[in-house]
């Protein structure tokens, strides 16, 4: 909250308002009128402290409907009834005691997890195969060795980020990047410093010499609505705004959805799983939000993209996790 001075004619009016930035525009509310002429600083707390509370609440609570508004305009409100289900379900398991109970259900998501997002980048272990890597140490014949550290890799970077679930910022998206291609790219450690192009797709990713600037940017946008936005869909947009900014030489798509699956965790919800089988719809909804500004939440342009997340999040509970505990 803040005092606001207005000059109207010649007298001086004050008044209590209080603000909230929802996307790109700042909302602003009047709480009260305080007085009127140059009041010191002891009148203006002194008058401050005779607005009632509820008319404090009231402006608070308009406010918070103006952000509201904002997430309708990607989910229904029975998608966010959905997804509070899911939520308060997720945690009552994350608080079993059984340590193995939780070992072999993140196990299961792990195994499908990897198997898909591999194989949208087209590694070839068929998901028995990814098992038995996975989980039973044992290496599929016939397989070039940068498949299996796809998935040996994967699974670490997963495990890493489960453990620490730490806050995103340039720093953490560097090292799970670094995580994700060690021993299969020594461009690692850094943003990538040459242009490069995503075969077979209609957009331009971010010229070299701007990749540190649009990445400052997508960070900036990403505290602006980390409180705003719900989860899932600021997981999905920072996803589409990873994937067009494409940062790295390689491995851009597996860092971009485990840093969605990271955002999704540090808000209390299960990770989901980007099937494979599912790849080019997934490429058509992030075309879409490609149309978007990239300091912007747009609903015309990342409505899809955020429904495909939600049909996605929804159906790997439904197989995964609600058969555990």
């Amino acid at each position: 909250m803040y005092v606001e001075k207005k000059k109207i004619g010649k007298g001086t009016y004050n008044y209590l308002r209080i603000s909230a930035r929802v996307d790109d525009t700042v909302k602003t509310k009047t709480v009260a009128y305080l007085g009127k002429g140059t009041m010191s600083k002891k009148e203006i707390e002194a008058a401050v402290s005779r607005v009632p509370k509820h008319v404090i609440a009231g402006a608070k609570d308009s406010l918070k409907e103006s952000i509201e508004d904002l997430n309708a305009g990607f989910l229904s409100s029975a998608q966010l009834k959905r997804l509070d289900s899911i939520k308060k379900d997720f945690a009552r398991k994350l608080k079993s005691r059984d340590k193995r109970l939780l070992e072999d259900m993140f196990r299961d998501f792990k195994t499908y997890y990897i198997y898909n997002t591999n194989s949208i980048e087209g590694n070839t272990l068929t998901l028995e195969e990814t098992g038995m890597l996975l989980n039973e140490n044992r290496t599929p014949a016939g397989k070039d060795l940068r498949e299996v550290y796809d998935h040996i890799n994967e699974k670490e970077a997963f495990d890493w980020l489960l453990d620490r679930r730490p806050e995103i910022d340039l720093r953490q998206i560097i090292w799970i990047h670094s995580m994700l291609l060690k021993g299969i790219d020594l461009r690692v450690g850094g943003f990538r410093k040459h242009d490069v192009r995503v075969l077979g797709a209609d957009f331009n990713t971010t010229p070299a010499e701007y990749v540190y600037t649009d990445m400052n940017l997508l960070m900036r946008w990403y505290d602006r609505h980390k409180r705003k936005l719900h989860p899932l869909i600021l997981a999905a947009l920072f996803h589409e705004k990873f994937e067009r900014i494409h940062p790295f030489y390689d491995g851009n798509g597996r860092t971009g959805r485990m840093l969605l699956n990271l955002i999704l965790l540090r808000s209390g919800f299960p990770p989901l799983i980007v099937e494979n089988k599912k790849r080019k719809e997934y490429y058509a909804v992030l075309a879409t939000g490609h149309k978007a500004d990239l300091t912007k939440a747009q609903p015309e342009h990342y409505k899809p993209i955020v429904d495909f997340c939600y049909r996605q999040i929804v159906d790997t509970y439904e197989r995964i996790f609600v058969k555990w505990g």
